[in-house]
Protein backbone atom coordinates (compact mmCIF):
# COMPACT_ATOMS: atom_id res chain seq x y z
CA UNK A 1 0.00 0.00 0.00
CA UNK A 2 1.13 3.37 -1.10
CA UNK A 3 1.70 5.78 2.03
CA UNK A 4 0.82 9.80 2.09
CA UNK A 5 3.06 12.09 0.44
CA UNK A 6 4.52 15.11 2.62
CA UNK A 7 5.86 17.46 0.13
CA UNK A 8 8.99 19.87 0.95
CA UNK A 9 9.42 23.02 -1.10
CA UNK A 10 12.85 23.42 -0.93
CA UNK A 11 14.92 23.72 2.91
CA UNK A 12 17.51 25.75 4.60
CA UNK A 13 21.32 24.58 3.46
CA UNK A 14 21.69 22.97 7.16
CA UNK A 15 21.12 19.92 8.99
CA UNK A 16 17.28 20.80 10.01
CA UNK A 17 15.89 20.56 6.48
CA UNK A 18 17.60 17.39 5.95
CA UNK A 19 16.30 15.72 9.29
CA UNK A 20 12.60 17.06 8.52
CA UNK A 21 12.79 14.62 5.78
CA UNK A 22 13.80 11.51 7.86
CA UNK A 23 11.49 12.94 10.68
CA UNK A 24 8.83 12.72 7.76
CA UNK A 25 9.55 8.96 6.77
CA UNK A 26 9.58 7.94 10.86
CA UNK A 27 5.88 9.48 11.03
CA UNK A 28 4.86 7.27 8.25
CA UNK A 29 5.05 9.56 5.22
CA UNK A 30 6.36 9.46 2.24
CA UNK A 31 8.73 12.81 1.94
CA UNK A 32 8.81 13.92 -1.37
CA UNK A 33 11.29 16.75 -1.87
CA UNK A 34 10.87 19.55 -4.82
CA UNK A 35 13.84 21.66 -5.51
CA UNK A 36 15.33 23.62 -8.66
CA UNK A 37 19.29 22.49 -7.38
CA UNK A 38 19.24 19.08 -5.64
CA UNK A 39 23.62 19.64 -5.84
CA UNK A 40 22.50 22.74 -2.78
CA UNK A 41 22.06 20.31 -0.35
CA UNK A 42 24.71 17.59 1.30
CA UNK A 43 23.34 14.67 2.33
CA UNK A 44 19.82 14.74 0.35
CA UNK A 45 20.86 11.51 -1.15
CA UNK A 46 21.12 9.87 2.23
CA UNK A 47 17.33 10.74 3.25
CA UNK A 48 15.73 8.43 0.87
CA UNK A 49 13.65 10.86 0.03
CA UNK A 50 12.23 11.37 -3.53
CA UNK A 51 13.64 14.03 -5.14
CA UNK A 52 11.46 16.08 -7.90
CA UNK A 53 13.25 18.85 -9.57
CA UNK A 54 11.20 21.39 -10.51
CA UNK A 55 11.21 25.38 -11.00
CA UNK A 56 10.03 26.13 -7.01
CA UNK A 57 10.15 29.95 -7.87
CA UNK A 58 6.98 28.94 -10.46
CA UNK A 59 3.66 28.48 -8.88
CA UNK A 60 2.37 26.46 -11.72
CA UNK A 61 5.57 24.42 -12.14
CA UNK A 62 5.50 23.75 -8.03
CA UNK A 63 1.34 22.93 -8.75
CA UNK A 64 2.12 20.21 -12.04
CA UNK A 65 5.30 18.61 -9.70
CA UNK A 66 3.26 18.31 -6.91
CA UNK A 67 -0.07 17.34 -8.97
CA UNK A 68 1.92 15.51 -11.51
CA UNK A 69 3.02 11.97 -12.31
CA UNK A 70 5.98 10.95 -10.31
CA UNK A 71 8.85 8.61 -11.97
CA UNK A 72 8.98 5.56 -9.52
CA UNK A 73 6.34 3.54 -7.59
CA UNK A 74 2.50 4.72 -7.31
CA UNK A 75 2.33 7.78 -5.20
CA UNK A 76 -0.44 7.86 -2.04
CA UNK A 77 -2.47 10.97 -1.65
CA UNK A 78 -0.39 14.29 -0.48
CA UNK A 79 -1.13 15.16 3.43
CA UNK A 80 0.61 18.03 3.35
CA UNK A 81 3.06 20.92 2.14
CA UNK A 82 5.82 22.26 4.23
CA UNK A 83 9.02 23.82 4.36
CA UNK A 84 12.33 24.71 6.46
CA UNK A 85 13.78 27.38 4.74
CA UNK A 86 12.20 30.88 4.89
CA UNK A 87 12.53 32.11 1.46
CA UNK A 88 10.11 29.07 0.27
CA UNK A 89 7.18 29.96 3.13
CA UNK A 90 4.89 31.82 1.71
CA UNK A 91 5.17 29.45 -2.05
CA UNK A 92 4.98 26.89 0.69
CA UNK A 93 1.47 28.79 1.88
CA UNK A 94 0.02 29.24 -1.94
CA UNK A 95 0.58 25.83 -2.49
CA UNK A 96 -0.82 24.17 0.26
CA UNK A 97 -4.04 26.21 -0.41
CA UNK A 98 -4.33 25.71 -3.90
CA UNK A 99 -4.53 21.91 -3.05
CA UNK A 100 -6.34 22.11 0.21
CA UNK A 101 -4.20 21.30 2.72
CA UNK A 102 -3.69 22.25 6.08
CA UNK A 103 -1.78 25.75 6.34
CA UNK A 104 -2.30 29.22 7.08
CA UNK A 105 -3.98 31.77 4.70
CA UNK A 106 -1.33 32.30 1.61
CA UNK A 107 -1.99 36.55 2.26
CA UNK A 108 -1.23 35.74 5.91
CA UNK A 109 2.18 34.28 5.23
CA UNK A 110 2.77 36.78 2.56
CA UNK A 111 2.25 39.44 5.23
CA UNK A 112 4.45 38.24 7.73
CA UNK A 113 7.86 37.92 5.31
CA UNK A 114 7.52 41.48 4.74
CA UNK A 115 8.20 43.31 8.23
CA UNK A 116 6.60 46.62 6.68
CA UNK A 117 3.69 44.81 6.17
CA UNK A 118 3.35 43.29 9.86
CA UNK A 119 3.99 46.72 11.30
CA UNK A 120 1.07 48.16 9.52
CA UNK A 121 -1.47 45.50 10.24
CA UNK A 122 -0.82 45.39 14.13
CA UNK A 123 -0.85 49.26 13.98
CA UNK A 124 -4.42 48.84 12.36
CA UNK A 125 -4.99 46.65 15.45
CA UNK A 126 -3.83 49.00 18.10
CA UNK A 127 -1.14 46.63 19.50
CA UNK A 128 1.70 48.68 20.93
CA UNK A 129 4.57 48.75 18.78
CA UNK A 130 7.51 50.98 17.98
CA UNK A 131 7.66 53.95 15.74
CA UNK A 132 8.31 52.93 12.04
CA UNK A 133 8.19 54.16 8.69
CA UNK A 134 9.20 52.84 5.26
CA UNK A 135 11.74 54.24 2.41
CA UNK A 136 12.25 53.06 -1.04
CA UNK A 137 15.14 55.36 -1.55
CA UNK A 138 17.33 57.19 -0.03
CA UNK A 139 16.14 60.36 -0.69
CA UNK A 140 13.36 59.17 1.58
CA UNK A 141 15.23 58.80 4.60
CA UNK A 142 15.35 61.76 6.49
CA UNK A 143 11.74 62.19 6.77
CA UNK A 144 11.44 58.67 8.12
CA UNK A 145 14.00 59.17 10.67
CA UNK A 146 12.12 62.39 11.52
CA UNK A 147 9.28 60.58 12.56
CA UNK A 148 10.74 57.68 14.14
CA UNK A 149 13.73 59.33 16.07
CA UNK A 150 17.02 58.60 16.99
CA UNK A 151 18.74 55.83 17.34
CA UNK A 152 16.89 54.03 14.83
CA UNK A 153 17.45 50.57 13.60
CA UNK A 154 17.29 50.32 9.65
CA UNK A 155 16.93 47.10 8.19
CA UNK A 156 15.24 45.36 4.68
CA UNK A 157 11.95 44.37 5.20
CA UNK A 158 11.96 40.88 3.77
CA UNK A 159 15.38 38.97 4.72
CA UNK A 160 16.09 37.02 7.29
CA UNK A 161 19.50 36.52 10.20
CA UNK A 162 19.65 40.07 11.18
CA UNK A 163 21.07 40.65 7.48
CA UNK A 164 22.04 44.32 6.97
CA UNK A 165 20.40 45.35 10.28
CA UNK A 166 22.03 47.90 11.75
CA UNK A 167 21.41 50.90 14.78
CA UNK A 168 21.81 53.67 13.00
CA UNK A 169 22.79 57.67 15.18
CA UNK A 170 22.85 59.83 12.92
CA UNK A 171 20.55 60.53 9.53
CA UNK A 172 24.07 60.22 7.91
CA UNK A 173 24.49 56.85 9.11
CA UNK A 174 20.32 55.47 8.45
CA UNK A 175 20.90 56.57 4.81
CA UNK A 176 24.25 54.89 4.36
CA UNK A 177 22.49 51.51 5.79
CA UNK A 178 19.46 51.99 3.61
CA UNK A 179 21.84 52.56 0.32
CA UNK A 180 23.31 49.24 1.51
CA UNK A 181 19.67 47.47 1.70
CA UNK A 182 18.48 49.11 -1.53
CA UNK A 183 21.84 47.75 -3.54
CA UNK A 184 20.55 44.12 -2.60
CA UNK A 185 18.44 43.42 -5.67
CA UNK A 186 18.18 39.41 -5.35
CA UNK A 187 18.47 37.07 -2.08
CA UNK A 188 20.22 34.09 -2.12
CA UNK A 189 17.94 32.38 -3.92
CA UNK A 190 18.01 34.48 -6.68
CA UNK A 191 14.43 35.94 -5.53
CA UNK A 192 13.79 39.28 -6.51
CA UNK A 193 13.72 41.27 -3.05
CA UNK A 194 11.24 43.82 -2.20
CA UNK A 195 13.53 47.41 -2.43
CA UNK A 196 12.09 48.48 0.55
CA UNK A 197 13.86 49.94 4.07
CA UNK A 198 12.50 49.60 7.04
CA UNK A 199 13.09 52.10 9.77
CA UNK A 200 12.26 51.79 12.72
CA UNK A 201 12.71 53.18 16.81
CA UNK A 202 15.60 51.56 18.80
CA UNK A 203 13.97 49.89 21.73
CA UNK A 204 16.77 48.97 24.71
CA UNK A 205 15.98 46.65 27.19
CA UNK A 206 16.37 42.61 27.39
CA UNK A 207 15.10 40.54 24.20
CA UNK A 208 13.08 37.58 23.87
CA UNK A 209 11.76 34.94 21.32
CA UNK A 210 8.39 33.14 22.15
CA UNK A 211 7.53 30.46 20.82
CA UNK A 212 4.12 29.06 19.82
CA UNK A 213 2.28 27.07 18.13
CA UNK A 214 -1.38 27.42 16.19
CA UNK A 215 -3.87 24.54 15.91
CA UNK A 216 -7.12 25.93 14.34
CA UNK A 217 -6.66 29.44 15.28
CA UNK A 218 -5.71 28.41 19.09
CA UNK A 219 -1.79 29.73 19.67
CA UNK A 220 -0.43 27.78 22.53
CA UNK A 221 3.22 28.53 24.02
CA UNK A 222 5.96 25.98 24.05
CA UNK A 223 7.87 28.52 26.14
CA UNK A 224 10.00 31.61 25.95
CA UNK A 225 13.56 32.15 25.35
CA UNK A 226 15.87 35.06 26.76
CA UNK A 227 18.48 36.23 24.49
CA UNK A 228 22.03 37.80 24.92
CA UNK A 229 22.38 40.24 22.08
CA UNK A 230 25.48 41.99 21.48
CA UNK A 231 26.32 46.20 21.69
CA UNK A 232 24.51 48.46 18.67
CA UNK A 233 25.07 48.99 15.85
CA UNK A 234 24.76 45.49 15.06
CA UNK A 235 22.94 43.81 18.09
CA UNK A 236 24.01 39.75 16.74
CA UNK A 237 22.41 37.51 19.00
CA UNK A 238 24.95 35.80 20.76
CA UNK A 239 23.75 33.27 23.08
CA UNK A 240 20.00 32.01 24.10
CA UNK A 241 18.35 30.53 27.35
CA UNK A 242 15.53 28.72 27.66
CA UNK A 243 13.34 29.00 29.31
CA UNK A 244 13.93 32.44 29.95
CA UNK A 245 13.46 32.22 33.78
CA UNK A 246 10.79 34.85 34.37
CA UNK A 247 8.12 35.09 36.75
CA UNK A 248 4.99 33.57 35.62
CA UNK A 249 3.58 37.12 35.25
CA UNK A 250 5.87 38.42 33.49
CA UNK A 251 5.75 35.45 31.23
CA UNK A 252 1.97 35.51 31.27
CA UNK A 253 2.03 39.63 29.60
CA UNK A 254 4.60 38.41 26.58
CA UNK A 255 2.45 35.38 25.95
CA UNK A 256 -0.51 36.99 25.63
CA UNK A 257 1.07 40.16 24.03
CA UNK A 258 1.98 37.69 21.05
CA UNK A 259 -0.86 35.50 20.91
CA UNK A 260 -2.94 39.58 20.35
CA UNK A 261 -0.63 39.40 17.86
CA UNK A 262 -0.89 36.40 15.68
CA UNK A 263 -4.52 36.72 16.45
CA UNK A 264 -4.22 40.26 14.30
CA UNK A 265 -2.32 38.56 11.59
CA UNK A 266 -4.68 35.76 11.16
CA UNK A 267 -1.74 33.45 11.98
CA UNK A 268 -4.26 29.42 12.23
CA UNK A 269 -1.46 27.16 11.95
CA UNK A 270 2.13 26.10 12.67
CA UNK A 271 4.55 27.06 14.56
CA UNK A 272 6.00 30.86 14.96
CA UNK A 273 8.78 32.89 16.20
CA UNK A 274 8.37 36.12 17.52
CA UNK A 275 10.69 38.55 19.07
CA UNK A 276 9.66 40.90 21.66
CA UNK A 277 11.38 43.38 24.03
CA UNK A 278 8.72 44.44 27.08
CA UNK A 279 6.33 46.74 25.81
CA UNK A 280 7.57 46.03 21.84
CA UNK A 281 6.69 43.53 19.13
CA UNK A 282 10.13 43.20 17.68
CA UNK A 283 9.55 40.39 14.64
CA UNK A 284 7.37 37.85 13.70
CA UNK A 285 7.85 34.73 12.19
CA UNK A 286 6.10 31.87 10.65
CA UNK A 287 8.02 29.27 11.29
CA UNK A 288 10.64 27.68 13.97
CA UNK A 289 13.25 29.60 15.73
CA UNK A 290 16.59 29.66 14.19
CA UNK A 291 19.70 29.96 16.38
CA UNK A 292 19.41 26.37 17.90
CA UNK A 293 16.56 27.16 19.73
CA UNK A 294 14.79 24.37 18.76
CA UNK A 295 17.10 21.95 20.37
CA UNK A 296 17.15 24.51 23.73
CA UNK A 297 13.44 23.17 23.87
CA UNK A 298 14.42 19.50 23.06
CA UNK A 299 16.99 19.29 25.86
CA UNK A 300 15.02 21.31 28.05
CA UNK A 301 11.38 20.16 27.62
CA UNK A 302 11.80 17.12 26.03
CA UNK A 303 10.05 18.34 23.04
CA UNK A 304 10.90 18.32 19.42
CA UNK A 305 9.91 21.24 17.27
CA UNK A 306 10.55 19.69 14.14
CA UNK A 307 7.89 16.78 14.47
CA UNK A 308 5.17 19.08 15.52
CA UNK A 309 6.21 21.36 12.36
CA UNK A 310 5.00 18.25 10.21
CA UNK A 311 2.39 17.21 12.65
CA UNK A 312 0.36 20.50 11.89
CA UNK A 313 1.81 20.69 8.00
CA UNK A 314 -0.57 17.49 7.53
CA UNK A 315 -3.40 19.12 10.15
CA UNK A 316 -2.89 16.78 13.35
CA UNK A 317 -2.60 19.41 16.64
CA UNK A 318 1.17 19.58 17.66
CA UNK A 319 1.99 17.70 21.27
CA UNK A 320 3.75 20.17 23.36
CA UNK A 321 3.45 18.34 26.79
CA UNK A 322 7.02 18.51 28.37
CA UNK A 323 8.96 15.50 29.24
CA UNK A 324 11.16 17.28 30.90
CA UNK A 325 12.03 20.51 32.79
CA UNK A 326 15.29 21.78 32.96
CA UNK A 327 17.22 24.07 31.19
CA UNK A 328 19.34 24.94 28.32
CA UNK A 329 21.77 27.32 26.92
CA UNK A 330 23.60 28.39 24.35
CA UNK A 331 26.87 30.76 23.94
CA UNK A 332 27.59 31.46 19.99
CA UNK A 333 31.42 31.45 19.02
CA UNK A 334 32.51 34.77 17.28
CA UNK A 335 35.66 36.38 16.09
CA UNK A 336 37.07 39.35 18.17
CA UNK A 337 38.94 40.81 15.29
CA UNK A 338 39.31 39.97 11.82
CA UNK A 339 41.55 37.93 10.53
CA UNK A 340 42.05 33.98 8.78
CA UNK A 341 40.49 30.78 10.92
CA UNK A 342 43.24 28.65 11.59
CA UNK A 343 41.11 26.82 13.85
CA UNK A 344 39.52 27.10 17.29
CA UNK A 345 41.43 26.10 20.61
CA UNK A 346 39.49 24.60 23.81
CA UNK A 347 36.74 22.55 22.09
CA UNK A 348 37.53 19.44 23.42
CA UNK A 349 38.32 20.45 27.64
CA UNK A 350 34.92 22.34 27.11
CA UNK A 351 33.22 19.16 26.48
CA UNK A 352 34.26 17.64 29.31
CA UNK A 353 32.96 20.64 31.21
CA UNK A 354 29.70 19.61 33.13
CA UNK A 355 26.69 20.11 31.96
CA UNK A 356 28.05 20.75 28.36
CA UNK A 357 25.60 18.98 25.98
CA UNK A 358 27.14 20.21 22.31
CA UNK A 359 30.09 22.01 21.12
CA UNK A 360 30.43 22.45 17.21
CA UNK A 361 32.03 24.87 14.81
CA UNK A 362 30.42 25.73 11.57
CA UNK A 363 32.90 28.49 10.18
CA UNK A 364 35.52 26.32 8.09
CA UNK A 365 39.06 26.22 8.58
CA UNK A 366 41.01 29.57 6.38
CA UNK A 367 37.65 31.45 6.35
CA UNK A 368 38.13 35.46 6.82
CA UNK A 369 36.16 36.05 9.77
CA UNK A 370 34.86 39.21 11.56
CA UNK A 371 33.93 40.77 14.74
CA UNK A 372 29.91 39.76 14.28
CA UNK A 373 27.60 41.96 12.19
CA UNK A 374 25.38 38.92 11.18
CA UNK A 375 24.26 35.88 12.43
CA UNK A 376 26.22 34.24 9.82
CA UNK A 377 29.75 35.84 11.43
CA UNK A 378 29.07 33.19 14.21
CA UNK A 379 31.77 30.69 14.23
CA UNK A 380 30.20 27.77 15.96
CA UNK A 381 28.55 27.23 19.43
CA UNK A 382 28.55 25.34 23.07
CA UNK A 383 25.66 23.77 24.33
CA UNK A 384 24.88 23.01 28.13
CA UNK A 385 21.87 22.02 29.86
CA UNK A 386 21.31 21.71 33.67
CA UNK A 387 18.12 21.84 36.04
CA UNK A 388 18.70 25.62 36.51
CA UNK A 389 19.58 28.67 34.92
CA UNK A 390 22.29 29.60 37.28
CA UNK A 391 23.80 25.50 36.37
CA UNK A 392 23.34 26.32 32.75
CA UNK A 393 24.84 29.69 32.46
CA UNK A 394 27.79 29.03 35.00
CA UNK A 395 28.55 26.24 32.67
CA UNK A 396 28.06 28.63 29.25
CA UNK A 397 30.70 31.16 30.98
CA UNK A 398 33.29 28.67 31.88
CA UNK A 399 33.29 27.95 27.96
CA UNK A 400 33.07 31.11 26.37
CA UNK A 401 36.82 31.68 28.73
CA UNK A 402 37.95 28.25 26.93
CA UNK A 403 36.73 28.36 23.32
CA UNK A 404 39.14 30.83 21.53
CA UNK A 405 39.36 31.29 17.78
CA UNK A 406 42.94 30.96 16.24
CA UNK A 407 43.19 33.57 13.59
CA UNK A 408 45.83 34.69 11.66
CA UNK A 409 45.70 39.26 11.31
CA UNK A 410 44.65 40.15 7.40
CA UNK A 411 45.41 43.18 5.35
CA UNK A 412 42.06 45.96 6.06
CA UNK A 413 39.57 46.17 3.46
CA UNK A 414 37.44 48.29 2.44
CA UNK A 415 33.53 47.51 3.50
CA UNK A 416 31.32 46.22 1.33
CA UNK A 417 28.39 47.64 -0.40
CA UNK A 418 26.39 45.34 1.38
CA UNK A 419 26.38 41.75 3.84
CA UNK A 420 26.22 38.43 1.35
CA UNK A 421 23.19 37.34 1.21
CA UNK A 422 23.02 34.02 3.24
CA UNK A 423 20.02 32.04 4.79
CA UNK A 424 18.63 31.46 7.55
CA UNK A 425 19.88 28.61 9.76
CA UNK A 426 18.32 26.08 12.55
CA UNK A 427 21.60 23.93 12.97
CA UNK A 428 24.66 24.17 12.80
CA UNK A 429 26.39 23.15 8.94
CA UNK A 430 25.39 19.72 7.70
CA UNK A 431 29.74 18.62 8.16
CA UNK A 432 30.81 20.73 11.21
CA UNK A 433 34.74 21.49 10.98
CA UNK A 434 34.51 20.09 14.54
CA UNK A 435 31.26 18.06 16.34
CA UNK A 436 31.87 17.43 19.84
CA UNK A 437 28.47 16.11 21.37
Amino acid sequence: MSRERLLFVESNTTGTGMLALGTAARLGYEPVFLTADPSRYAGLERTGARVVRCDTGSAGSLREAATGPISGPISGPIAGVTTTSEFYLAATAALAQELGLPGNPADVVRTCRDKAAVRLRLDRAGIPQPRWRCARSVDEVPEAVAAVGLPCVVKPVDDSGSANVRVCASVREAADQARVVLAVRRNVRGQPTAGTVLIEEYVAGPEYSVEMFSHRGEARCVGVTRKTVGAPPYCVELGHLHPAGLTPAEESALVETVRAVLGALGVMTGPTHTEVKVGAIIEVNCRLAGGMIPELVRLARGVDLLEQQLRCAVGEPPDLDARAGGYAGIHFITAGRAGTLRGVAGLERVARHPGIAQVTVTARRGAEVRPPRTAYDRLGFVIAAGDSPSAVTSALSSAARTVVPLLTATEPTTEPAAEPAAEPTSEPTSEPTTSIA
